[in-house]
């Protein structure tokens, strides 16, 4: 199951965060929803259809919707 932990977040614009951060299982991702471990989830997919970081312990992932980018620093998002 795909896991990444939220290192940094910039707001790109009103409806787009990205968010970059170790991850496990990174080949195991396909774009959908990702649950915080409070309930919350995200819609998250991979920007430019490539994830940007060669390394396979590392995620660049885009989360869309009107979110705090701060919040997400130091969350731990979980494929569905």
């Amino acid at each position: 199951m795909f896991q990444m932990t939220v290192e940094s977040s910039v707001k790109l614009h009103d409806n787009l965060i990205s968010v970059i951060g170790p991850c496990v299982n990174k080949k195991q991702f396909t774009a959908g929803l990702l649950s915080d471990g409070n309930g919350h989830t995200y819609e998250a997919h991979v920007p430019l259809d490539k994830t940007l970081v060669s390394v396979d312990s590392r995620v660049i992932l885009g989360i869309s919707g009107n979110l705090d980018a701060a919040k997400l620093v130091g969350k731990t998002l979980v494929a569905m």
